[in-house]
């Protein structure tokens, strides 16, 4: 089967778990045999893959003419044709013929013009919008000329994309959520990115939620029907392993520093854990827009030798971190999967979760406690760094649960799928 998946990161350049999971998933289903092209907008020499083909939107010649108004003007013309030598005394009315020129002329729009002004960056900064649509045009000419089966588009920033090329060439299209607008941001939502969204989950052909949870959220928030979202849980090319450090020290954060995330519940337990005596280290990995204030709070505090903020790391040195966590943090608001916590879980960290985590349905043995309870969050991780049998209990059981998520189960999901859909 002939695939193109649509996504705005691909590692090593992302800026959380979505570029993770839609590498894993593309070169899985490369790995199945089929044939899979993934259009990035902007691609660097770091993003490489054995398996699927990364097509870089950002060096395609735009087909400008594709995307003008085609325009049909028509005018009349009258000929006279005059014969002979006697022809001249009778009426010219007589021999004058009409005929219809027809001339197609192609405008620029508004579409064209862009195509040739903006740039592809492949960030998410002001202009953003600008390169969502340049992206989508540039992709229906890359699923015009490929010709794939089906297309899989990740999260909203490609869902417009998806639509364009149902719209022009007919081709079924598959929306792949790993969080919503909603998620993302609660009540401070955008209403332009939910717009997005909607317009994505009413023109699917299918709709792929990575956990029962984010269903959900897609049924109730957007009122789409349940029966055209499936659920297929995110998996990682990680071996098993286990941590060998008897004496855990080190606590981390790692994701977003937004609201969604809560890392103030992390500076929270941290404060707590030091006021009672306990030498641990702490660390913030991840940027975000409440850096600035948290650096700042923390800097102010009687703990600040003790947290550390790392700032950003790509995927490659945060595994290298985890060889040095002893147990990670994950007070999200909402976490619709969570794929960092599956990472950690098969290094071999234990994890304290807020109340809700997606992962926790396929992996009910993390630890899990409502992320307001601060004195039950507290005592969680107390327990989780002073009681050794119960962690490695707690490693030991959430390990053998995330054998299950298999990448031979979620490619023969994903196939169904497909097949869904072409068949639809």
């Amino acid at each position: 089967m002939k695939i193109l998946m649509l996504g705005w990161e691909f590692p090593p350049k992302i800026s959380g778990g979505l570029g993770v999971a839609s590498k894993s998933l593309a070169e899985a289903m490369a790995g199945k045999g089929h044939q899979v092209t993934f259009l990035l907008p902007k691609k660097n020499k770091s993003q490489v893959s054995s398996g699927v083909k990364l097509v870089d939107a950002s060096t395609l010649k735009p087909d400008v003419d594709l995307w003008k108004e085609k325009k049909v003007y028509s005018e009349n013309l009258s000929e006279t044709s005059i014969g002979s030598l006697l022809m001249p005394y009778l009426a010219p009315e007589l021999f004058a013929k009409t005929k219809t020129v027809t001339k197609t002329v192609l405008e620029p729009t508004e579409e064209s013009e862009l195509l040739e002004r903006i740039e592809l960056t492949g960030t998410y900064e002001a202009n953003l919008s600008a390169e969502i649509l340049k992206y989508a045009m540039l992709a229906v000419q890359v699923a015009k000329k490929s010709k794939p089966d089906v297309v899989h588009a990740h999260d909203w920033i490609t869902f417009r994309a998806a639509v364009l090329i149902k719209k022009t060439l007919g081709l079924p299209i598959i929306l792949h959520t790993h969080s919503t607008e909603h998620d993302r941001n609660g009540i401070y939502a955008q209403q332009h990115v939910v717009d997005e969204e909607q317009s994505g989950f009413d023109s699917a052909n299918l709709i792929i939620a990575v956990s029962q949870k984010l269903k959900y959220t897609i049924v109730g928030a957007y009122g789409i029907d349940s029966s055209k979202i499936q659920v297929v849980p995110n998996i990682l090319d990680i071996k098993a392993s286990t941590s060998k450090n008897k004496s855990p020290k080190h606590i981390a954060f790692v994701g977003r520093l937004t609201h969604q995330k809560s890392p103030s519940i992390f500076i929270d337990i941290a404060r707590d854990l030091c006021s009672k005596g306990y030498e641990y280290n702490f660390s913030v990995i991840g940027d975000g827009y409440l850096r600035n204030d948290l650096e700042h709070r923390v800097a102010t505090s009687n703990f600040s030798d003790r947290i550390r903020f790392d700032g950003f790391l790509d995927r490659n040195e945060l595994l290298k971190r985890f060889s040095t966590i002893d147990l990670l943090v994950i007070p999200s608001a909402s976490e619709p999967f969570g794929l960092v916590a599956l990472e950690a879980i098969l290094k071999g960290i234990p994890v304290a979760a807020a109340r809700g985590i997606g992962l926790g349905e396929f992996i009910p043995s993390i630890p899990q406690v409502e992320r307001w309870d601060h004195y039950s969050y507290v005592k969680l991780v107390e327990r989780l760094m002073t009681d050794t049998p119960y962690r490695e209990d707690v490693v030991k059981s959430c390990q053998k649960e995330a054998e299950r998520l298999t990448q031979e189960k979620s490619t023969a999901l994903l196939e169904s799928i497909y097949q869904q859909a072409l068949e639809a």
